[in-house]
């Protein structure tokens, strides 16, 4: 609502003394409140500054206008902050103080003052008690009225399991062991049939803190990401995998020093990675970024190519603001890739970004324990449509910054459409593989591959190098149809241009069995390539580079010019609608 709009909460000063006596000695205000006895203006000015000067308090002002309206304060009792508060009686009945309750909450959350919530509150204030119950406070009922409570974990702790049983306490462990314990950890399992639905339901029992979710079925981990983020309360989430774990019992801790002291909307750390072997961790190797706080007047291009090289496009060591990842709309329910497109938007976004030195991580490389099954569906537009809006105003096609972002994110998408083609597991040997028939597979990568966004990346990246594997891929994918011809029919019936494409320009050599691209073509071969090159569906060429080698001869050699006239339109093309779109 509008008025809301002009409301302001601030740290009070001695200014306030005045404003603060008066409202404590307000008729309803003492009538609500548990010490209802009136004192002297003397004696409040000085417990007002001893409560100032004491860290253990924080007192804040409600204004609208600039005109003070309201307090609410926060003494802390160990790790719990007890709260009071008050309105004037010109302000009640507007919403003001649950408001002014709700922004205390992200106040103490981004300072990590405390970790819950307490407030006690008579039997007849009946608007105290809609207030809290309205914040999602718990209630226990006392002679005198209730006890209200509630936990304010500065950190969502989010993790996947299936059949982790092996590694999830150590995952587990090495998050309750923290000296930091303003946390909330969110588990969903994916249908595990070992021992780990066992051994989180005690860790449940043991620490509530720890909340879980079973699923008789497996939808992946992005997805399970996705849904534990629904069910969060914390300011910022990491993702924790099922075999992976902190480094030490301060990781929380120097995570959180930064948050008080930078605010930022992402943090990146420094990661071990490690390898599982007879039940114990072996680390291998280590990423250590130097400190960086990345400020919003950055050079966001550089930015993104810094923390490409150095610590992003991994599922884990970032911490995000949930907050900041709500407002601007971005999930992570993506399967394979979905956390790097998602993180690929945070950082474009993003106000302030820090990037830790310490190891705070350890990474397991030979497991996945969060999902058995696969997909393949990926918005490669959106994630190089968030590229682009960092990108200058007439982007230099020599410019090695987006040239290294260009690869990086197809990097991933190739990889991605080389396991949808030969229908290989994307991540490790404990994923099954993609579990659709060959023209599915074929005609995916062909609809991946024919857009407008991965021309303009190839444009930059380099085309050849990714043509050859895109291609090259969907073409095994085709020839491994060879004897089947109900397959290659429907593969045939069904491609728009990859199909004619590949069954021009690759072959089955007969003595090795192997799909190999050819290296002489006849007049009727050259013209159906030509053909297809010219063809609206693949607006970009892909793929022409490698029909145009030093080792391939044309019997019509005016066929080869025509393609290389078409190459050479094509990425005149890209370029021109990529400099036009931003």
């Amino acid at each position: 609502m509008e008025h809301m709009q002009k409301l302001t909460l601030t740290k009070a000063t001695e200014e306030d003394c005045r404003f603060l006596y008066e409202l404590r000695n307000e008729e309803d205000v003492r009538k609500n409140s548990f010490q209802t006895e009136t004192f002297s203006y003397e004696s409040h000015v000085v417990w007002y500054k001893e409560k100032l000067g004491d860290k253990q308090t924080q007192i804040y002002v409600l204004k609208q206008n600039g005109v003070n309206i309201g307090q609410v304060r926060v003494d802390l009792h160990g790790l719990n902050g007890e709260i009071s508060y008050a309105i004037c009686p010109k302000a009640r009945g507007y919403g003001y103080a649950k408001w002014m309750l709700g922004c205390l909450e992200e106040r103490l959350r981004e300072q990590a003052f405390c970790r819950k919530l307490t407030a006690e509150v008579k039997r007849e204030n009946i608007a105290s008690q809609k207030i809290f119950e309205g914040l999602s406070y718990t209630s226990t009922s006392m002679d005198y009225g209730y006890i209200y409570e509630k936990e304010i974990p500065l950190f969502s702790i989010i993790m996947c399991t299936y059949n982790s049983a092996q590694t999830v306490d150590k995952a587990i462990s090495s998050v309750k062991k923290q000296k930091f314990d303003g946390w909330e950890m969110l588990i969903l399992d994916n249908g595990s049939s070992d021992a780990t639905v066992e051994k989180l339901e005690q860790y449940q029992r043991l620490d509530g803190r720890i909340k879980c979710t079973y699923r008789k079925d497996n939808i992946g981990w992005c997805k399970g990401i996705s849904e534990c983020l629904k069910i969060s309360v914390g300011s910022y989430m990491m993702f924790l995998g099922a075999d992976d774990f902190m480094t030490t019992e301060h990781t929380l801790s120097e995570v959180a020093e930064e948050v008080v002291k930078h605010q930022p909307q992402v943090i990146f750390t420094g990661c071990y990675y490690a390898k599982y072997e007879q039940g114990e961790f072996r680390v291998v190797n280590q990423t250590l970024p130097e400190y960086r706080v990345y400020e919003e007047n950055r050079d966001k291009l550089t930015c993104m190519a810094e923390l490409m090289k150095n610590v992003y496009y991994n599922s884990v060591m970032h911490y995000v603001e949930i907050d900041f990842l709500k407002e601007n709309g971005i999930d992570f329910y993506y399967p394979f890739y979905g956390d790097c497109q998602g993180m690929t938007e945070a950082i474009v976004r993003a106000e302030k970004i820090v990037v830790m030195s310490q190891p705070e991580y350890v990474l397991t490389l030979n497991t996945s324990q969060s999902s058995k099954r696969c997909g393949y569906s990926h918005d490669e537009k959106r994630q190089w449509d968030s590229v682009k809006e960092i990108l200058p105003e007439k982007p230099d096609a020599e410019d090695t910054g987006i040239a290294y972002i260009a690869r990086r994110v197809l990097d991933n998408l190739t990889e991605m459409c080389q396991s949808i083609a030969l229908g290989e597991p994307l991540c490790d040997s404990y994923m099954n593989a993609m579990e659709k028939s060959l023209p599915e597979r074929f005609v995916r990568v062909e609809e991946m591959i024919s857009t407008q966004e991965m021309g303009e990346m190839m444009n930059y990246a380099g085309r050849e190098e990714y043509a050859e594997c895109l291609i090259g891929a969907a073409g095994v994918n085709y020839w491994t149809c060879k004897k089947n011809k109900i397959l290659l029919n429907e593969i045939c019936r069904k491609s728009k241009w990859l199909a004619e494409f590949v069954e021009a320009a690759m072959k089955v050599d007969e003595t090795t069995g192997m799909v190999v691209w050819k290296k002489q073509f006849d007049r009727d071969a050259g013209e159906r390539l030509l053909q297809v090159c010219q063809n609206p569906w693949n607006r970009f060429k892909t793929g022409i580079e490698l029909l145009l080698r030093d080792d391939v001869r044309y019997e019509d050699t005016g066929i080869r010019e025509k393609l290389c006239e078409v190459k050479k339109s094509g990425v005149t093309y890209a370029m021109h609608s990529f400099t036009q779109s931003v």
